[in-house]
């Protein structure tokens, strides 16, 4: 081959290279969107109705005529993939959504263990995603975190903190019994919550159950043998669901007061009337904040509330409501930065890192985490008289506001 072909060969081969980087290369009439979450396996309780969030906000950017991309309006296409609750198994679909199907940015995952693997991915194949669940702690340090991953959800240490220091300062109990499930979602819950205790005086016991758990009576029996003021739960997906039954069942509630640590309403609605009444818990945020001390809150969360039940019928889930805050977040990112260039996005989306939300404002701090105007509502679960339909379930008695809750930027290395 002449020296003259060899040259252009090569030139050809970069270019081709180049067009498979996303973000980079002509301008497309679409932007590819990739939505990936635990439509089955243990997340599947969530997995749906995340979906539905995140796709809620892509088709209502498309009824608005798309973003304006480079001079023209783009429409955004949804491509969607089940990580089935396994980690490898998501990692498979990352390198579909990222290097086959070739989406400028990927929302997802409803377990912490898939966001840690796809952050891990991100790092070396560079891409925007919006993690949509809670993230594991040491996911978001410095030097671990990639630069275009963002945690819509932050991390289960703000769960136990913000849990722990209602109990310790309204509730004013000092015997704790902290039951997790045996993986990072309990284990960072813990942490924050132990920090909370500590600063507070409060007496904690600490058990953890494995993940796949489905008859907790042993470990409730513990707990009933230890008397504690309250047991915090920490269980998540279908464990969540399982735990609550049998601790009704079982009698829990005659002698221990209960913390569920975070409540969804496909949680709630797993569970009979009784087993939810009068169990305090933490919610991202609940569909009916009638009540409320603010008003503007109470608007922005019906909005959305209407716009979801006249689309899907049912009021949305919080996790609903994160993911479509997330799917927005990601198509603001693309916008502002007029380009599907992951770090472009990125940087665009730090530039101004104050979003709206049903939570009230929303603003990315420098490891990636939003602090809203509230972190998350105080709930109590409604009698069975008390409730007005199916997804009447819990009362919100207060919200948890500042920036306590999250793990000290120090402690990430920031």
């Amino acid at each position: 081959m002449s020296r003259k072909w060899m040259i252009i060969a090569t030139c050809l081969v970069a270019f081709s290279m180049l067009l498979a980087v996303p973000g980079v290369g002509a301008a497309a009439d679409k932007v590819k969107i990739g939505l990936m979450f635990g439509l089955t396996g243990p997340a599947s309780p969530i997995g749906p109705v995340q979906m539905k969030g995140a796709q809620m906000a892509i088709d209502e950017v498309n009824a608005a005529g798309g973003i304006k991309l480079n001079g023209k309006q783009v429409m955004i296409e949804a491509v969607v993939k089940d990580d089935e609750t396994k980690g490898d198994v998501a990692v498979r679909r990352f390198k579909e959504l990222r290097n086959e199907d070739k989406v400028a940015g990927i929302v997802g995952s409803t377990f912490a263990g898939i966001a840690k693997a796809l952050n891990n991915q991100v790092r070396r194949m560079p891409i925007p995603y919006i993690s949509a669940c809670v993230a594991p702690m040491d996911m978001f340090e410095k030097g671990k975190l990639a630069p275009t991953t963002f945690g819509i959800h932050g991390t289960a240490y703000s769960i136990g903190f913000s849990g722990a220091a209602y109990i310790a300062t309204k509730l004013k109990l000092k015997k704790v019994y902290f039951l997790a499930p045996a993986y990072s979602f309990g284990r960072d819950q813990y942490k924050g919550a132990k920090a909370a205790f500590d600063k507070y005086g409060v007496e904690v016991i600490y058990d953890e159950a494995p993940v796949k758990t489905a008859d907790y009576t042993p470990y409730i029996q513990k707990i009933a043998q230890a008397k504690p003021d309250i047991c915090m739960m920490a269980q998540w997906g279908t464990g969540a669901i399982q735990v609550l039954k049998q601790a009704h069942e079982l009698g829990l509630k005659k002698d221990t007061k209960i913390w569920f640590n975070w409540m969804t309403n496909v949680f709630g609605s797993g569970v009979p009337a009784e087993a939810l009444e009068g169990v305090y818990s933490l919610m991202s945020w609940y569909w009916n904040l009638e009540g409320f001390a603010d008003k503007a809150v109470i608007a922005e969360g019906k909005a959305f509330v209407d716009k979801y039940t006249k689309v899907y019928g049912d009021p949305p889930d919080p996790y609903a409501g994160m993911a479509y805050v997330g799917c927005k977040e990601l198509i603001r990112g693309i916008e502002q930065a007029q380009s599907t260039d992951p770090m472009k996005i990125a940087k665009a989306i730090m530039a101004n890192p104050t979003f709206p939300s049903m939570k009230g404002p929303g603003t990315w701090r420098i490891d990636h985490q939003p602090v809203f105007k509230y972190g998350a509502f105080v709930v109590q679960g409604k009698s069975p008289a008390d409730r007005k339909g199916k997804w009447d379930l819990v009362k919100v008695i207060g919200a948890y506001t500042g920036d306590d809750y999250l793990p000290p930027l120090k402690t990430e290395g920031y």
